[in-house]
């Protein structure tokens, strides 16, 4: 009996505009005949991954992305609107989720619960708006009787869903790494002084790198959260571009983001094609998304291979993904007791 393909599951994370570089990976897939069973995303790697599992080709889904668009200033507190920065995608997206080619998976988190949504059923297009709303930047989004809002903000490479889905094989793309960061200078003591004496007009140079401090804050949070989702639940595959200091706002440099979205895919390509070849094909899947843990605290899955600590309790054993979860759930269980 001959043994059937693995189930492949892409692993699109956030990261603004440097989620761009997605496409690169997206058109050496197809390039290389590697057919995706489920696509999963998050932030602009939700935007993306839903674009591609409408039916379009990577140059089709560059053609989308070539609208968006990021406004050079604006105040910050104001918000923006989707449909401004992301409008080319809406006709795209204007379907159901059962009525996608390949299926899709996309996260968001929910205000008032504090926890990670999986959005996979009813309209595409709320449920990719959800996922890409920056708080601060975009509106919170109604799903529902849930408030939604970025995905990143809790899982920033979701590979958890991939596995607990029945994938075999998951290729993750990182995108949200930035490196150091030069902030403009700025006089807060004047600053100051000028906002205690009344004035009403914004002043640039404060707008300029308050919005700058925003943007660096979310860029330290993706780097960090990518960081614990790999170690957490790692991926058969990572694959990560090299987008040097290319901002989250830079969605001008849309062909610099393919071409290396392209580069580091080809470069991949032995590790996968080793990857589908050694990959279990049935019941051997179930058991390794059996072997995943969710730490009793935070709820986020856990490799328990490659938990920061572990405690066991009356025959049972709980994983952590950091030892302040532990040291949580050590004194709540005291208290209980």
């Amino acid at each position: 009996m001959q043994k059937r393909p693995p189930r492949v599951a892409l692993v699109l994370g956030g990261g603004a505009a440097r989620g761009l570089a997605h496409i690169g990976v997206l058109e050496v897939f197809e390039r290389e005949g590697i057919e995706l069973d489920s696509i999963v995303g998050t932030s602009m790697g939700g935007l993306i991954g839903a674009l591609s599992a409408t039916g379009l080709d990577a140059r089709e889904v560059a053609e989308v992305a070539r609208g968006f668009r990021f406004p050079r200033w604006f105040l910050p507190g104001a918000m923006l609107d989707w449909s401004s920065l992301f409008g080319s995608a809406v006709p795209v997206l204007s379907g159901t989720f059962d009525q996608l080619e390949i299926p899709l998976a996309v996260t968001a988190v929910a205000v008032e619960a504090g926890a990670q949504a999986v959005l996979h059923t009813g309209p595409v297009l709320p449920a990719v708006q959800a996922t890409c709303t920056v708080p601060g930047i975009l509106p919170p989004v109604r799903l529902g009787d849930r408030w939604l809002i970025d995905g990143g903000i809790v899982n920033v490479l979701p590979v958890d869903v991939a596995w607990m889905n029945d994938a075999e094989v998951v290729v993750a793309v990182k995108v949200g790494a930035v490196g150091k960061r030069r902030i403009p200078q700025l006089n807060w003591r004047v600053n100051t002084l000028l906002s205690r004496v009344g004035a009403m007009i914004p002043n640039p140079a404060t707008a300029k790198i308050t919005v700058e401090l925003l943007f660096r804050a979310v860029e330290i949070m993706l780097e960090r959260q990518t960081t614990l989702a790999v170690a957490m639940t790692g991926p058969e595959l990572l694959i990560e571009p090299e987008l040097g200091d290319m901002g989250l706002r830079d969605f001008h440099q849309l062909e610099g983001a393919i071409d290396a979205g392209r580069r580091a895919a080809e470069a991949a390509l032995p590790e996968l094609s080793r990857s589908l070849d050694s990959a279990p094909a049935g019941p051997t899947t179930g058991e390794r998304v059996l072997n995943l843990r969710f730490d009793p605290v935070c709820a986020m899955v856990i490799n328990p291979r490659r938990a920061r600590a572990q405690v066991t309790r009356e025959g049972s054993t709980y994983y952590f993904c950091s030892e302040n979860c532990r040291d949580l759930f050590e004194r709540s269980s005291k208290v209980e007791m």
